[in-house]
């Protein structure tokens, strides 16, 4: 499980199902770049400076009753995520390699000088294998392997007043 925590900024019940708690919680996007020793020349680097700012909001379900307020740690599957990965990189990625090759041999049987037909099916390839991870992200939206989950709730020590006697 990859592991995250997470604020609770608010609490209610799901709008389908009455019965079903719901907890809208923040995440303060993190990244180990650090502790990186190449973060002065990486461009991953950068961007994560540039959108350090912004925080994730996101509904969760509420199985463990976390309170407004409330700090928890929320937890995805590390195999959905290595799926939901491969499904939106390298299916697109794989579909415009065959585009060029299918191109490439195009343009050779039809000797033309250029590489448009390469040029031309490795872009729609790309351009299906996008369209393809989108629908798949539409219908795997709600999967259980793919929904973060609640799985622990930090306590909070509220300081106590004590009164003199």
């Amino acid at each position: 499980m990859i592991e995250e925590r997470a604020l609770v900024i608010d609490t209610s019940f799901d709008s389908s199902s009455f019965t079903k708690k719901v907890a809208r919680v923040k995440v303060q996007r993190t990244s180990s770049c650090g502790s990186c020793s190449l973060k002065s020349g990486c461009g991953q680097s950068t961007l994560n400076k540039m959108s350090s700012n912004h925080c994730l909001e996101l509904d969760v379900e509420n199985s463990l009753d976390a309170k407004s307020g409330d700090e928890v740690l929320i937890a995805i599957p590390e195999a959905g995520l290595i799926t939901a990965s491969l499904r939106v990189y390298f299916i697109p990625l794989i579909l415009m390699v065959l585009g060029a090759v299918m191109g490439g041999f195009l343009d050779s049987e039809l000797a033309t000088k250029s590489e448009v037909w390469t040029m031309l099916l490795s872009l729609a390839g790309l351009m299906i294998g996008f369209y393809w991870a989108r629908l798949f992200g539409q219908k795997q939206a709600f999967h259980k392997d793919f929904l973060p989950k609640m799985t622990k709730v930090f306590i909070k020590l509220e300081p106590t007043s004590f009164s003199k006697q």
